[in-house]
């Protein structure tokens, strides 16, 4: 009974969540040599005039910025910048946006995993400060929900398993009384 008075709150705040249109970020090379150009197609960003431009910044809300656009009036934003000459490594790559109100657009930031190769140039630098390092990728939202609706789905199976079970041992008549 317990888990079914928290399973059902759990499971309005995923759908709601799951409703919610998030800005998403892909790039057409998920790995690629330090100074080669990538572009990056991102989706459901603020298309308001007095919102901000679009930003990739590497490696971190505060990272290096690797190009700024606006967005076009469905949202979506196209953008090639030159992957910077870090050393080899997981990296991720974060399009931000201030809405009108000055505060992070809603749904942002996209993001979206790169891994920069090894090409032999020396002129490798570690990542900038304030990048925290090569960082693996989070776990992007939308799987995260469904892992949430999963194990919320999983869980009332057992209570309903569970129940008939104990009502296996009755006869029909017992099993109405």
């Amino acid at each position: 009974m317990v888990t079914a008075a928290v399973a059902i709150p759990l499971a309005v705040v995923a759908t709601a969540l799951a409703c919610a249109n998030l800005a998403t970020l892909k790039l057409d090379h998920g790995a690629a040599a330090a100074g080669s150009d990538v572009t990056a197609y991102g989706r459901n960003f603020n298309s308001n005039p007095n919102a901000s431009t679009v930003t990739l910044r590497f490696n971190g809300r505060n990272g290096r910025v690797l190009w700024e656009g606006r967005p076009q009036s469905n949202g979506k934003v196209t953008g090639t910048f030159k992957t910077p000459g870090v050393r080899p490594g997981q990296y991720v790559i974060l399009a931000t946006q201030t809405g009108i109100d000055g505060r992070p657009a809603a749904g942002t930031p996209g993001r979206a995993p790169l891994k920069i190769k090894g090409g032999g140039s020396s002129s490798a630098v570690p990542a900038p400060a304030g990048s925290n390092g090569p960082t693996m990728p989070s776990l992007p939202v939308g799987a995260g929900m469904v892992l949430l609706m999963l194990a919320l789905a999983g869980g009332g199976l057992a209570l309903i398993r569970g129940g008939l079970r104990r009502g296996a041992h009755r006869s029909p008549a017992q099993a109405l009384t």
